[in-house]
């Protein structure tokens, strides 16, 4: 039996593949188009998924928002359509339930235009506790982020989001800047980032951030109203049932009924997080399908003409079989030729694939991630392990399709092919 390092079996392989190149080369490009797609969609697809849960962050990820709205359930005695706050007492309480990692208030966000060298610039001001900046996923670009001796202190220090910052002052440094928010003036401590852009409860390119005990000092008149908070779990924690009982404090603090959807809204980022998983997981499956779909009609293109190879070469095949050619040498020659030219189709697809995914690495990828603060890791191009499975099924596509005609091949009695003119 010839062996895969038996030189005259490949040039009998390559002579038989050569007889007919125009058919050859036609039937292989349904292998090349369909390993290109596989290989291609599932990399844009994977790459994708990549960007959108990287863009989450890693706190918003497992976090629970709540905001208070007007009632509409009457509770204890209170009836439907009051309108109510939420007070810094609750985010001190909720920092208490088990399971609870980082509890934040957002404050009261104020129309103030920013201010600087007597210009007015398009802004807002939000008020944050450091809770909320950290689930908030902020990250210093320049200078720092608030910290507790801001909060004590009650000190009239601000965040200026990147853009704004480079564009009110001609692209130089604004960190120790005043600026003017309100009637107040405020010194500039640090330019900020967002590292996660899914969850926004702010403008992240036109909010300037103070401390919310400053707004509370200087705006709120003692009232500690908060406009949302925000409660992160800690890793593999339940957060619904986190949820249900965060709620359950508040409602009971407020005469709010812990059933009333309405005005008690919370957001559950990990209910989202699941979805989002879940339709990334669609796209995949998808992927392998429709992309393992045409990768077999090509290797059915293959095995088809597989067949008509055979039933051409009939007599040279009855000829070999007078000769003493075992079945098994019949079997391996016709699978030799379907897999070789299964496999060359299939790395030229997989190939063109790769290079399709380097260049939108090149060109579509910087475009997508141009406000990303999480750039470093993503890509389009497929990882290892999913490459070397899609190698596998060519493979193994490739050994499916000469099983049929080598079975026809050595079905052919050698009396019947040599009688065959």
């Amino acid at each position: 039996m010839k062996g895969i390092f038996d030189i005259e079996w490949w040039n009998e392989i390559f002579q038989s593949l050569g007889r007919n190149r125009r058919r050859s080369i036609f039937t292989a490009l349904g292998v090349v188009w369909g390993t290109f797609m596989l290989v291609l969609l599932l990399g844009v697809g994977i790459g994708m998924s990549g960007i959108v849960l990287g863009e989450l962050g890693d706190s918003a990820s497992n976090t629970v928002f709540m905001f208070s709205q007007q009632t509409s359930i009457p509770y204890k005695g209170m009836k439907t359509g009051r309108w109510w706050n939420m007070r810094y007492s609750d985010v001190e309480q909720l920092k208490r339930v088990p399971g609870v990692k980082i509890s934040g208030a957002l404050g009261p966000t104020r129309d103030f235009k920013l201010i600087f060298n007597s210009i007015p610039h398009d802004s807002y001001t939000a008020a944050y506790d450091l809770g909320f900046m950290e689930t908030d996923g902020l990250k210093a670009t320049e200078g720092r982020l608030l910290n507790r001796i801001d909060m004590d202190g009650h000190r009239k220090v601000c965040l200026v989001p990147s853009e704004m910052a480079t564009r009110i002052n001609n692209g130089k440094s604004i960190i120790g800047e005043s600026v003017k928010l309100g009637n107040t003036y405020f010194t500039v401590v640090g330019v900020y980032k967002k590292t996660n852009t899914m969850f926004n409860m702010t403008n992240p390119d036109r909010t300037v951030i103070i401390p919310y005990t400053t707004d509370n000092y200087l705006f709120g008149r003692g009232s500690l109203h908060v406009t949302a908070i925000a409660v992160t779990a800690g890793r593999h924690m339940d957060l619904e049932k986190i949820e249900t009982e965060c709620r359950n404090i508040i409602s009971e603090n407020h005469l709010v009924s812990p059933d009333d959807k309405k005005a008690i809204y919370s957001f559950n980022s990990q209910k989202m997080m699941d979805k989002i998983n879940g339709l990334f997981s669609g796209i995949v499956f998808l992927t392998w399908f429709v992309g393992a779909g045409t990768l077999l009609a090509g290797i059915i293109g293959i095995s088809n003409i597989m067949l008509i190879i055979v039933r051409e070469r009939r007599q040279e095949i009855g000829v070999r079989r007078a000769l003493g050619a075992k079945p098994s040498e019949i079997i391996s020659q016709i699978i030799a030729e379907s897999t070789v030219l299964s496999l060359i189709a299939g790395i030229l697809g997989m190939t063109a694939a790769i290079l399709m995914q380097g260049v939108l690495d090149m060109t579509l990828l910087p475009v997508i991630l141009q406000n990303s603060a999480k750039s470093a890791d993503v890509t389009f191009q497929l990882p290892f392990a999913t490459a070397l499975t899609a190698f596998l099924i060519i493979l193994a596509g490739s050994l499916a399709a000469g099983i049929l005609p080598a079975y026809k091949a050595i079905t052919i009695k050698a009396v019947d092919a040599l009688r065959e003119e």
